[in-house]
């Protein structure tokens, strides 16, 4: 089964997006061999990088991913981390390739962002999303893939029961340490018991996730 977020780590052979928001980490996700998928991104707890250096990795190494990007209130500057989310959404729309948006407190910006660069998105997929209702079907209007993780079930939003996927979802454990099979599937057990979804339902959606973010047409 596809994970659709997972940290850096030691161990990086599963069929999952393993994700990074440091540049420092870019090198290391190039090289995984599938099915392991590498995602690059970088957020503003650290210097974001020039956009050139991430088209320059991206052009060196079709099969990464962009993940994670986005707009985090705890970090400065979010008029710069706006600016970096808008050229990184153009430039995987321009080369193909998804993008993990990252959101916290600021899902306004991020969707007027969204709205303003419509209808040049490239596949995204909103990253360990817990919003609104509201706001996860607005997103869902402008294309996007609403990501639940384990937080999803201390948020108000696992209220919505059933309804969580009847827009386009998948699952992602964030797994950073521990033991990944055993959170992995205890993750689909408890995410079945909430949706009414059967296992091969949650298993067969999140493959079909995979081919989305991974199967697109690079515009130049």
């Amino acid at each position: 089964m596809f994970d659709a977020h997972r940290h850096f780590g030691s161990s990086m052979q599963e069929n999952a997006l393993y994700a990074t928001s440091s540049s420092d980490e870019w090198d290391v996700l190039s090289s995984l061999k599938d099915p392991a998928l590498g995602g690059v991104g970088a957020l503003a707890d650290k210097p974001l990088p020039e956009i050139n250096d991430l088209e320059r990795i991206l052009k060196a190494h079709p099969s990464l991913q962009i993940a994670e990007v986005g707009l985090d209130r705890r970090f400065p500057d979010i008029e710069r981390q706006e600016v970096f989310l808008k050229d990184t959404l153009t430039l995987g729309f321009e080369l193909g390739r998804s993008v993990s948006l990252h959101c916290v407190h600021e899902q306004g910006r991020m969707l007027s962002a969204l709205h303003s660069l419509q209808p040049d998105l490239p596949p995204l997929i909103w990253h360990g999303y817990t919003g609104s209702w509201e706001t996860a079907q607005e997103a869902a209007k402008l294309g996007v893939i609403l990501s639940y993780g384990r937080k999803l079930f201390l948020s108000k939003l696992a209220r919505e029961g059933a309804r969580l996927v009847t827009i386009p979802y998948a699952l992602e454990t964030d797994f950073e340490q521990g033991d990944y099979t055993q959170m992995l599937w205890a993750q689909v057990k408890a995410f079945s018991s909430l949706s009414g979804c059967t296992r091969e339902e949650l298993i067969r959606n999140n493959d079909e996730i995979r081919t989305i973010l991974t199967h697109n047409t690079a515009t130049r």
